[in-house]
């Protein structure tokens, strides 16, 4: 593709200079007329190379991830998570919680798990925080598709 960008302003940059040096007679209006051929010719090239097979018109380059980016963009997402997450955690159960959610650094940012400490339970029954954990830890595999681990 940059050969075919050079070889088209090379052609521009030719017509340009035959122009200004160019006669003004009959002979400055014939190669001015070969000159404009010579840049259709340039700029149709990639279209016969495509009719007869031997390649694509843009090229066959392949696509580069940036892969820090992606790391940044799925540590930022896995931020809003864990803040958001304790605060379902607090209205929905009323425990105070820390969490920590790791996503995978793709196109798709798929969670990978969740990571919950539960700070204080609040007041609930005596033995009710032990099927608290796994109510919270079930419903979170269930929510975010992922293994979650609540302790």
């Amino acid at each position: 593709m940059k050969a075919y960008i050079l070889s088209i302003a090379g052609a521009v940059l030719l017509s340009a200079v035959i122009t200004v040096i160019a006669p003004g007679g009959r002979m400055g209006k014939f190669l001015r007329g070969a000159v404009n051929l010579v840049i259709l010719v340039v700029m149709a090239a990639p279209l016969t190379a495509l009719f007869r097979g031997e390649g694509e018109m843009l090229g066959a380059g392949s696509i580069a991830y940036d892969e820090g980016y992606l790391a940044y963009c799925a540590e930022t997402l896995s931020a809003e998570d864990e803040a958001a997450l304790c605060v379902f955690l607090q209205e929905e159960y009323g425990v105070t919680a820390r969490a920590q959610v790791v996503r995978r650094a793709e196109a798709g940012f798929a969670y990978e798990k969740i990571y919950v400490e539960i700070l204080d339970f609040g007041i609930i029954g005596q033995d009710e925080h032990i099927y608290m954990t796994e109510q919270i830890e079930s419903a979170l595999e269930e929510c975010y598709g992922c293994a979650a681990e609540v302790s």
